[in-house]
């Protein structure tokens, strides 16, 4: 089960979004001060919780993976961060649709591999249950 931002502990997420903030100046090649560590995760949670609560953190880290990879912005700011997140929620949408093999594999971690739950789905497509499965369902609920 993947946990969304806006269930997160206001106190875990400010730490996770140091630590993230922290990564991201290393890969990047740039040094901040602790200062401006903490006051730029303490933006990141807050529009983390703010723009992005259906978001799972992991979502978020691999906005940030993708974006420090792939795009020429190579200044760490809100700006930029809040760009990488919004690219990581349009691909979420755009593949939610999609199968998952044909899904983008840039949201592999997202992977309901090993769930059942394809597996499950698949036999129950155009399934109707029998009379028998729906009294037993009725009585059980």
């Amino acid at each position: 089960m993947m946990n969304y931002i806006k269930d997160e502990n206001k106190k875990e997420l400010t730490l996770k979004c140091v630590d993230l903030i922290s990564k991201t100046f290393v890969e990047l090649g740039q040094s901040k001060s602790a200062e401006e560590i903490a006051l730029l995760a303490q933006s990141l949670r807050d529009d983390l919780l703010m723009d992005f609560p259906s978001l799972s953190f992991i979502d978020i880290e691999n906005g940030f993976r993708d974006g420090v990879r792939n795009t020429d912005l190579f200044a760490l700011n809100v700006k930029t961060y809040y760009k990488w997140i919004k690219s990581q929620r349009q691909l979420i949408w755009d593949n939610e649709t999609v199968e998952p093999e044909q899904q983008d594999k840039r949201l592999r971690y997202r992977s309901r591999t090993g769930t059942g739950t394809k597996t499950l789905t698949e036999k129950l497509r155009g399934k109707i249950p029998t009379k028998e499965q729906m009294k037993h369902l009725n009585t059980n609920t």
